[in-house]
């Protein structure tokens, strides 16, 4: 070849390779039009519409501003021969802010669309709300999940770290329950963790409520009305019967002791808002029974009961934190899981152990309709780590399609016992949002989300029960 006829030869392979090089740049800008108008347009996180989030710092105005204009709601046919012109349901009022729960140096709080707790059996999923998009995770419950209610945990350290002082979570929490309530959500409010100020005796990792009660009547009477309309339950408390969560100057865990704490705070709250559910704390299920360390929670029950607790709540609260047993299996039916590698349930039967049984247990004893404020089951499967977390070897024995159907089938079970107000899963994503791997931390291994905000199984079940 020679230099001439080579010089053509590589003009041709250069003309060729800009024109391959043009077809490709105008594919990959058709792909990012479609990206963008799929981005405006489209289905968003998890298949959801495109949310608009609250950033992760709060932004109070979400909650103080007025709400979106909404479709023109349904009109009432009118009666027959009257010639009255339909009338449009008057949407609730603005609650404006309520001077006990005004808080020094951080902009009032006000209820866009005020509403007290319905009366049908409600669905409901808890969320880490104070970590990440709150707007988004919202979203996801409210609008992909359809859920009813959400839960959040309310740290009281967290939000008077001094005497006097009001801690910026305030703002945190102002963003997510303005949020939550203007795209439908009921929530319920859980009280725990007293500040160090307000306990003469702190010990690590033994938690519990002031000294004086009337700072936890002081304490609760501000929540209660700052959130008014907008919160339509309160737990109060948490887990008494373990001395984790209820350390006391006595060193004791007693029945009678949680309803002394209830006359002080159950008043306050009443008189802030009068309409708002208020849920004895959940215990925790466990066989075990030391009065200085934890308490079986159908003997903490019927100390309760004894000491006329059940008359000062509207509804008790209830954990079923489910192990390695389906929901519809009874403690003492003889169920037997003979593949299952943690024996507990089937070597040493117990009423704790049940889902099924801690219901109707509770029920039995306090004659009062129940609030599950947590249940679930974990699952290990598909996460890619090794081990458990520290006593949670149970979450090795559930597959992620068991861990789906139960849940599915604990809300059957609760909504037809007739007596269950509501049942919120634990938990959508703490997996995603704890920061710590799935063998560390125990919370992440209830969630129905993966480390990277894929759906697990549950989820996917969970988008598609139908909830009325």
């Amino acid at each position: 070849m020679n230099y001439q006829e080579h010089n053509q030869q590589r003009r041709r392979r250069i003309a060729i390779g800009l024109a391959v090089l043009g077809i490709i740049g105008i594919f990959a800008l058709a792909l990012l039009a479609y990206g963008l108008i799929t981005l405006v347009r489209g289905n968003g996180f998890l298949g959801m519409g495109a949310p608009q989030p609250t950033p992760f710092a709060p932004v109070v105005a979400l909650a103080t501003q007025a709400p979106p204009a909404a479709a023109a709601p349904a009109t009432q046919a009118p009666a027959a021969g009257s010639g009255a012109a339909a009338q449009p349901a008057a949407p609730p009022a603005a609650r404006g802010p309520n001077p006990d729960g005004k808080l020094a140096g951080i902009p009032d709080f006000v209820c866009e669309q005020p509403r007290k707790a319905p009366d049908k059996f409600g669905y409901g999923i808890q969320n880490n709300w104070a970590v990440g998009d709150i707007g988004m995770w919202n979203g996801i419950m409210a609008q992909k999940l359809k859920m009813q209610w959400t839960k959040g945990q309310v740290r009281w350290k967290d939000y008077e770290p001094a005497k006097g002082q009001n801690g910026d979570l305030w703002r945190f929490l102002d963003a997510f329950v303005g949020d939550a309530n203007k795209k439908g959500l009921n929530i319920l409010l859980g009280v725990i963790e007293a500040p160090p100020w307000t306990r003469a005796r702190n010990e690590p990792g033994l938690l519990g409520p002031p000294d004086d009660y009337a700072e936890a009547e002081r304490f609760f009477k501000k929540l209660t009305a700052r959130y008014a309309g907008c919160v339509q339950a309160i737990e109060v408390w948490n887990e008494m019967n373990l001395d984790r969560e209820w350390r006391v100057p006595s060193g004791r865990i007693e029945g009678k002791e949680y309803v002394n704490f209830l006359k002080r705070v159950v008043p306050a709250i009443r008189a802030a808002d009068p309409n708002m559910m208020v849920v004895m704390g959940a215990l925790s299920p466990t066989g075990y029974n030391d009065p200085t360390k934890a308490v079986d929670d159908f003997i903490y029950m019927d100390q309760f009961v004894a000491a006329g607790g059940p008359a000062l709540v509207d509804c008790v609260g209830v954990h079923l934190n489910g192990f390695n047993m389906p929901p519809d299996k009874r403690w003492d039916e003889k169920y037997n899981d003979p593949t299952a590698k943690f024996r507990g349930p089937f070597d040493s039967p117990h009423h704790s152990w049940s889902f099924l049984s801690t219901l109707e247990g509770y029920r039995q004893k306090t004659n009062k309709p129940l609030c599950v404020t947590e249940f679930g089951w974990p699952s290990m499967q598909n996460l890619n780590v090794q081990g458990t977390p520290p006593g949670f070897d149970f979450a090795l024995d559930n597959t992620e399609k068991e861990q789906a159907d139960w849940i599915i089938q604990g809300f059957d079970i609760m909504k037809k016992s007739g007596y269950v107000r509501f049942g919120i899963v634990f938990n959508l994503n703490y997996i995603a949002t704890v920061g710590k791997p799935a063998n560390q931390a125990d919370v992440a291994v209830y969630s129905v989300v993966y480390a990277d905000g894929r759906p697990r199984p549950a989820f996917d079940a969970l988008d598609k029960l139908k909830k009325d």
